[in-house]
Formats: C-alpha cells, sequence, structure tokens
C-alpha cells in the first residue's frame, strides 16, 4: 500500500517587491539628479525683451580675446578699477553697463564685476543683443 503524499512546491523568490524597490530607486536618482546644475553649452547673449533706457553713462567692454576697453578705449585689466573709481563718483546714478563679447573668458567677466564694486557702483548693467 502507498501513502499519497503532496507533491511539494519548489521553492521560489517573489519578484514583486524587488521590482517595487528598483522603481522607487529609479525615481529617486531621476528627480535627483533633476536637481543638479546641468552642463549645457550656451550662447550667449540674447534676450526677447530690453527696456529702453538712455546710452550707458560708464560702458565697460571685453572682447573676445579678453581685452578690456573703457568708454572705447582701451586699458589694461588692472586699470580698471582707478580709472572706474573717478568716473562712478562723479556719476549720477553710479551705474556701470557691461557689454561682453560671448565668446569671451568668462573670468573677464569676473574681473569686471569685482572692480566695478570695488569702483563704488550701485548697479552693473549687462548689454545683449535682442531675440531673431
Amino acid at each position: 500500500m502507498r501513502i499519497a503524499r503532496r507533491p511539494r512546491k519548489s521553492p521560489q523568490m517573489e519578484l514583486t517587491p524587488m521590482i517595487d524597490c528598483v522603481f522607487q530607486l529609479l525615481i529617486f536618482f531621476m528627480l535627483s539628479s533633476s536637481f543638479q546644475t546641468p552642463m549645457i553649452q550656451l550662447t550667449l547673449p540674447r534676450a526677447a525683451t530690453q527696456d529702453q533706457e538712455p546710452p550707458p553713462e560708464i560702458l565697460v567692454t571685453v572682447d573676445e580675446q579678453g581685452r578690456f576697453y573703457l568708454n572705447r578705449l582701451e586699458i589694461a585689466a588692472e586699470e580698471l578699477e582707478p580709472r572706474l573709481r573717478p568716473l562712478v563718483s562723479e556719476s549720477k546714478h553710479r551705474i556701470v553697463t557691461f557689454r561682453g563679447d560671448r565668446k569671451m573668458p568668462y573670468e573677464c567677466f569676473v574681473r569686471a564685476l569685482d572692480a566695478a564694486r570695488a569702483a563704488g557702483a550701485v548697479h552693473l548693467d549687462i548689454a545683449h543683443q535682442p531675440a531673431q
């Protein structure tokens, strides 16, 4: 006489909880990566709107090679702050307008900004071309 046994179930792993965890990790990493600053190649400056303002009193220009110009007169970068100081002190609004080539080194913009602040400027306007 044979005793009937129940057939044994082979051991199995449930995949549903693991898939849920993987999807939650995927969502977490997608969201957290969107908060980082993107490394995007930018072509500046262009803007769709611009204010109608009178011509600037004090104009600092930087060309593609990083040469500085103060009111169309080429000067060395080290001379920018001492030459800006009397112009800013005589200015009515103490505003410096910055025009920079889109391919200029970013360091030149920071240097011009620091020089304008050290010279006593209260505001720095950034000139741009209208979008086409």
